[in-house]
């Protein structure tokens, strides 16, 4: 608890203390490697042997979070003096109907708006031959 306390002395008294931002500076990648590692793959699979979109959906929300977190990086902290939550989804774009369970999964995002209070994360995800895209 006392070092939660001490990464108050992090946080920018004014916004004028910040470092300009460019959305590339968020910029991530991620893959999920549902084709290569069929260890993983089955705790994406539904009965049906179908991939849990549920599943793909946390992952969605953490990507998110961890966007905003590379966003605000303090280099000179360990960990963030801050608390990320999603507070929501805005638009869901699907190009198809479901994912192969068989096939790796890239998802990508970058912060695209800051607000004083909040942030606007656009993320997509790949799967040769499939688009998604969201905006929590």
């Amino acid at each position: 608890m006392e070092e939660r306390k001490l990464l108050h002395s992090f946080l920018a008294k004014s916004q004028d203390e910040l470092p300009p931002r460019r959305m590339k500076d968020s910029y991530i990648e991620v893959l999920l490697p549902l084709g290569s590692e069929p260890e993983l793959r089955e705790k994406y699979l539904t009965v049906q042997n179908t991939v849990r979109f549920g599943r793909i959906l946390e992952d969605l929300d953490s990507l998110g979070v961890l966007t905003c977190y590379m966003h605000n990086k303090i280099h000179s902290a360990k960990m963030s003096p801050l608390s990320i939550v999603t507070a929501l989804v805005d638009k869901i774009d699907m190009c198809k109907k479901s994912l192969s369970p068989e096939q790796d999964i890239k998802f990508s995002g970058h912060v695209s708006w800051v607000g004083k209070t909040s942030m606007e994360v656009k993320m997509q995800m790949f799967q040769a031959g499939i688009c998604k895209s969201t905006h929590p």
